[in-house]
């Protein structure tokens, strides 16, 4: 039997687990719950059903789904298909949903039937997608179901993997300046080496229960609470959705040790109803992904004792970069200490010289876990990663004993409740508003989600803008959560000396997350 060091692909790590602990839950969802041993034989007869299908090793699947169950057996039915999991925001409008389908080359995806109805007008446009998988059976007359593609594989079984350590496993679509999201593409090793970074990190152990709040579709779910627990040996309790009115109540019932969650989290259940006076199942709670005040993480670990260990990470690192450790020192402010394997150091944007402790740069990470690239992007690729350093885009600093702390972000993505938003992805969509002369779009410091979407607007020469219609407008274009809180109508915006727009001054105008992250520091 091999060791978690030898193994090769994700399936692998499914397999192992599975004999050795056939019988043990491995995950739970609304009253329905799988063992490793049926976990491992479910999949197979999904990856048989894909093959069936004409998928082949290294055709993009994607899941168009909400947390469930099924999500989880589509993108393990992939893997063992040979395939590439291409996961998407099930929250994403039929033109984003339709992008990251047409971009990656789907030629399946799993969806339910919310899903389908999102795809459907734009299902023309898609000439790779030859099939649509519907998890719910709502359906059926239209597309393939997912017991139906399981029957299909049940007596051929999962094919024999012709895949390898190097071989692309997933391709995740990750924000950034320009319009469009780029699809980061993530090797079996990648994901398996990262996922063992964080396991030998965490006071984790074989049988406790690790509860699942984040999206799957985003890499620290899939991370965190998904490959570290098959590589632990852990059950998975999925929410059935969040509730801050009844997150107390249902960690009682779970019972986790361990959660990942945003910011946003942690304020909303801080005074919630039910929060318990004394003791948690809760040991520990990773949060990341957006940044997480001081005054917030004291708040919530003197009230309820549960230590909460910041982290850092990028899809483009697979997920984890860095986290403030559990048995070692804990900095409060700070991301913490690169994992091991994985170099970190900050690098002065000017002289592209290693900074000094202390010193401001960007922070730049090299290791196994550091992504392939980006999909059909070779410009993008090189400019992200130099010399085999990943370009993290962050400013920060390594104290003296080696703790690193972000301070400023040198991209205009915006960071809501978690949510990576690229504020020209907007812009494009307010300019499609035909009264619009010039729009720009910026974050502004939220005391809960920490960034939320303000758009500043001009109007073209008589014509007069009312910011509620610009509201339905952007409302029928972009998925609910990147829309603008608020839109601010200007006659005229600052321009930089060439004439370009100037977002500078916008951001002291109506203020930005790096003023008020300063102020909290003072």
């Amino acid at each position: 039997m091999k060791s978690a060091a030898e193994l090769q692909t994700l399936p692998d790590l499914l397999r192992m687990r599975a004999r050795l602990q056939p019988d043990d839950r491995f995950v739970s969802h609304m009253g329905r719950s799988l063992t490793f041993g049926e976990f491992d034989a479910r999949t197979d007869r999904i990856a048989g059903g894909l093959a069936e299908l004409g998928v082949a090793p290294g055709d993009v699947v994607s899941v168009f789904l909400p947390n469930c169950l099924e999500f989880l057996e589509a993108w393990w039915g992939i893997l063992k298909a040979g395939a590439v999991f291409g996961p998407i925001n099930p929250a994403y409008t039929g033109n984003e949903a339709g992008y990251v389908l047409g971009h990656s080359r789907a030629v399946a995806v799993f969806t339910d039937a919310n899903g389908a109805s999102v795809i459907e007008p734009v299902r023309d446009g898609l000439e790779g997608l030859r099939d649509v998988i519907h998890v719910d059976g709502a359906a059926a007359d239209a597309g393939l179901t997912l017991d139906e593609l399981a029957a299909r594989g049940s007596e051929a079984g999962a094919p024999a993997m012709t895949r390898g350590h190097d071989d692309l496993a997933a391709i995740l679509y990750t924000s950034g300046t320009t319009g469009k999201p780029k699809g980061a593409m993530l090797s079996h090793r990648n994901l398996l080496v990262n996922a063992a970074q964080g396991a030998e990190l965490v006071p984790l152990g074989p049988g406790e229960r690790v509860g699942m709040l984040l999206p799957l579709f985003h890499a620290n779910a899939q991370v965190v609470t998904t490959i570290i627990p098959l590589l632990i040996g852990c059950e998975v309790v999925m929410w059935e959705r969040f509730s801050a009115s009844k997150f107390w109540d249902t960690v009682a019932e779970f019972k986790p040790v361990t959660i990942s969650a945003v910011p946003t989290i942690l304020a909303a259940v801080l005074n919630a109803p039910n929060a318990p006076s004394g003791g948690t199942s809760l040991r520990y709670v990773i949060c990341g992904a957006a940044p997480l005040s001081v005054e917030l993480l004291r708040a919530f670990q003197d009230r309820f004792g549960i230590r909460i260990l910041e982290g850092f990470g990028m899809t483009e690192t697979g997920c984890i970069a860095s986290i403030n450790p559990y048995y070692a020192e804990r900095k409060v402010g700070s991301i913490g200490l690169p994992i091991r394997g994985q170099e970190m150091k900050i690098v002065d944007q000017e002289t592209g010289e290693v900074a000094e402790a202390g010193a401001f740069g960007e922070i730049v990470m090299r290791g196994p876990n550091i992504m392939m690239g980006y999909l059909h992007n070779p410009e993008a690729t090189a400019e992200s990663i130099k010399d085999g350093w990943l370009y993290s885009g962050d400013i920060g600093y390594m104290d003296e004993d080696g703790y690193f702390f972000i301070v400023d972000r040198t991209k205009d993505m915006i960071i809501r409740g978690g949510e990576n938003i690229y504020p020209r992805e907007i812009e494009e969509v307010i300019y499609e508003h035909e009264g619009v002369l010039e729009c720009a779009v910026i974050g502004i410091p939220d005391p809960v989600r920490g960034e939320e979407v303000l758009a500043v607007v001009v109007g073209k020469e008589g014509v007069t803008l009312d910011a509620g219609e610009l509201a339905t407008h952007c409302a029928e274009r972009l998925a609910k959560y990147k829309l603008p809180v608020r839109y601010e109508l200007k006659p005229e915006l600052p321009k930089t000396p060439t004439g370009k727009i100037s977002k500078g001054p916008l951001r002291d105008e109506f203020g930005s997350w790096q003023a008020a992250h300063a102020a909290s520091k003072g």
